[in-house]
């Protein structure tokens, strides 16, 4: 039996090791897809790559192949569904109508599905993940926070909302939609459209006459 050749030894893969290409592309997309719904439903440590990649449908060597590890996929996953949120925050707040309005449109679409406190999942999350991972993931939410905060600014400077910190009150704003993941306070209303109203009247109104 003839030895490989040097050029057959090196283009072999790795026992496990899927294939490149144009599917591996796509696996990347439906990986990072995926475990950003999960890990969002879950948390971070009910999830596990294994699980990952079953409903995925690949090797979990699949998964080896684009990130190093559990928190590496984690952080690249948040970050991404993060900077899908802002682009979608922004979009809804460019269009026409009052805030009132617009603000409506961000809270129905954020809380279309029930998903864990940011704050609880990165408490979750903190111990495996390392100083810059934590980084990353701090500045894509905060740069959602600031698309709020300057249309708040917006309104401020109008004269519709009184003067305050803005950023505090992009933060207020989306720590209030995450009453919609309790299923007592879903079951107050019929719809979602109509829980956005409610709750994006009290935040703006408050409870006062």
């Amino acid at each position: 039996m003839s030895k490989k050749t040097a050029k057959q030894t090196s283009t072999a893969r790795a026992p496990g090791r899927p294939k490149a290409g144009a599917d591996q592309t796509s696996a990347y997309s439906s990986i990072l897809l995926t475990a950003s719904r999960m890990f969002m439903e879950y948390g971070y440590e009910a999830v596990s790559l294994q699980q990952i990649a079953s409903v995925c449908k690949v090797t979990k060597a699949s998964i080896y192949y684009h990130f190093s590890s559990k928190p590496e996929l984690f952080t690249a996953a948040i970050t991404r569904m993060m900077g899908m949120g802002m682009e979608q925050t922004a979009l809804r707040l460019s269009e026409p109508g009052t805030l009132h309005e617009r603000l409506v449109s961000v809270a129905a679409a954020k809380m279309q599905q029930s998903h864990v406190d940011t704050e609880t999942m990165m408490r979750e999350a903190n111990a495996y993940l390392s100083t810059e991972q934590l980084a990353q993931i701090r500045e894509a939410e905060h740069r959602i926070f600031e698309v709020l905060a300057t249309h708040f600014q917006r309104e401020m400077d109008n004269g519709y909302l009184r003067q305050g910190n803005t950023l505090l009150l992009a933060q207020a704003f989306t720590s209030l939609l995450m009453l919609a993941n309790r299923e007592d306070v879903r079951h107050m209303h019929e719809t979602i459209a109509e829980l956005a109203q409610e709750l994006v009247g009290l935040f703006l109104n408050g409870a006062v006459n």
